[in-house]
């Protein structure tokens, strides 16, 4: 009786068991059933509404959050269902946006729904590219408008020209934009070329005419040119006469080159004969000044740079690939004694000389440089940073100088020190002047320490008379 109970038992434990198991498969299979078909057929028809335009992009986010996960067969099946009707409507939207009909925020919400889950797909990846380029060709047109309220016309006209053809809405306006700009600009340079001219800043007024003439073919504009050319080109004979009475004739020469450029076609055979007299004269000028000192220089060409090199002939220096400015200043303030001059100590006149200058110039000398070599030879480095010409303890002129260009030099137990500074034709007019109107100069290297000094004894006074009347006589 009792095993009968306990079977009995056992019996209706099995049952519940499954009956708990029978009630859990149904609970599960309609939690799947609600997840894949029901809650699928749910967001299905959200987003069949979406495409259909009956609810906004964002009713659908939360849909959108469900599917996004691409390896989901859940994702798939969104994509398999709608893909295709999906990306038209977004394509839809973007074709909204790129007629200008819609806002490029608006346009946006569909993208970043969209692209992510197809970013495959050439359709998207192709209609993503396409708006980008109508979204630059408004920021474009909008950039322009910014500048042109700003005052920057040029600037604007640039930017206006960045707008697309095919963009017609924005294309159109940016069309008309420039048409504006222009006529402003044109403006402003017809004001401008006037006030230059009454101020007869020539070149300047004409450049304003050629800029407009290049933009825009006005026959008006093209004879206000030639009127300002005609008068210009009076102006330029007037003071090339002057310049010539005054043997400016290298300023000739480079303001002859300057300005044609401005002067026109009608103008150019006369400039060019100009051109040819003065540039005639300037050699025969050149040659009488190496014809007048040539028993006392010597020409050294340097085939590597194409330079002739003008020097004392007292240098023992040889024409050569490269020439060597250590090799001058160590032969010149080594071998070269400052010479004989009256009213100097002998102690004095027995010393090294402290300048050296020289010419450099191009193969057919026509033009010119003109370093002078500064420097001393002695037991004592003074490593100067300052050189000043002196009269009466009064320093007079001062040589800029970058100290790492100096060089020093030991030979055994004494030293070389000097530095080479590219004298401007100012500076040499400077400099000529003074030599020419005393004869008790000094030179002084300034050092950290202590100072060193000499008098510019009359061997250096010709030298540097000689150089800077023949370098005159190229450049002038």
């Amino acid at each position: 009786m009792g095993g009968l109970k306990q079977l009995k038992n056992y019996w209706f434990f099995s049952l519940k068991i499954v009956i708990v198991m029978v009630v859990a498969l149904i609970i599960w299979g309609a939690m799947i059933y609600n997840r894949h078909v029901i809650l699928y057929e749910k967001q299905l028809n959200i987003l069949v509404n979406y495409i259909y335009d009956e609810v906004s992009p964002d009713d659908v986010t939360s849909v959108y959050q469900r599917f996004i996960n691409l390896d989901s067969d859940y994702g798939q099946r969104i994509k398999k269902d709608l893909g295709d009707s999906l990306i038209s409507r977004y394509q839809y939207y973007a074709n909204l946006y790129m007629l200008r009909k819609i806002e490029y925020e608006e346009y946006l919400q569909y993208e970043q729904i969209i692209e992510p889950l197809f970013f495959s797909s050439s359709k998207v990846i192709e209609t993503i590219d396409e708006v980008s380029k109508y979204y630059q060709s408004q920021r474009a047109y909008i950039k322009g408008v910014n500048l042109q309220q700003q005052g920057f016309i040029e600037e604007a006209i640039e930017a206006y020209g960045q707008v697309m053809f095919n963009d017609q809405s924005y294309y159109e306006l940016a069309k008309g934009r420039i048409m504006q700009c222009v006529q402003l600009i044109k403006e402003q340079y017809l004001a401008e070329a006037n006030e230059f001219y009454e101020q007869k800043n020539y070149v300047e007024a004409i450049k304003r005419l050629n800029y407009l003439i290049d933009n825009e073919n006005d026959e008006g504009i093209t004879s206000l040119r030639w009127y300002y050319q005609s008068e210009f080109y009076l102006e330029v004979m007037k003071e090339i006469e002057e310049l010539i009475e005054n043997n400016q004739l290298g300023f000739v020469i480079n303001f002859l080159q300057e300005i044609e450029p401005y002067l026109g076609s009608s103008y150019e055979e006369t400039l060019h004969l100009k051109l040819s007299e003065v540039t005639l004269q300037r050699a025969q000028r050149r040659d009488k000044a190496l014809g007048k000192y040539a028993g006392k220089i010597q020409v050294l060409v340097n085939t590597e740079s194409n330079q002739q090199v003008i020097t004392y002939n007292q240098l023992a220096l040889q024409s050569s690939t490269a020439f060597n400015p250590v090799n001058l200043a160590t032969y010149a303030f080594t071998n070269i004694k400052k010479g004989t001059a009256e009213g100097v100590d002998k102690s004095m006149v027995e010393q090294n000389i402290n300048v050296m200058p020289y010419i450099v110039a191009n193969s057919d000398i026509t033009s010119a440089t003109m370093p002078v070599v500064f420097g001393y030879y002695g037991q004592t480095m003074n490593d100067f940073d300052l050189i000043e010409l002196r009269q009466n303890g009064e320093a007079i002129v001062s040589f800029e100088m970058d100290p790492s260009e100096k060089r020093q030099v030991w030979i055994e137990d004494e030293v070389i020190e000097w530095i080479t500074i590219e004298l401007s034709q100012e500076e040499v007019e400077q400099v000529q002047q003074l030599i020419l109107q005393t004869s008790d100069l000094e030179i002084v290297f300034k050092g950290k320490y202590l100072d060193y000094q000499a008098p510019i004894s009359t061997l250096e006074r010709d030298l540097l008379i000689m150089m800077f009347e023949i370098y005159q006589s190229i450049v002038k």
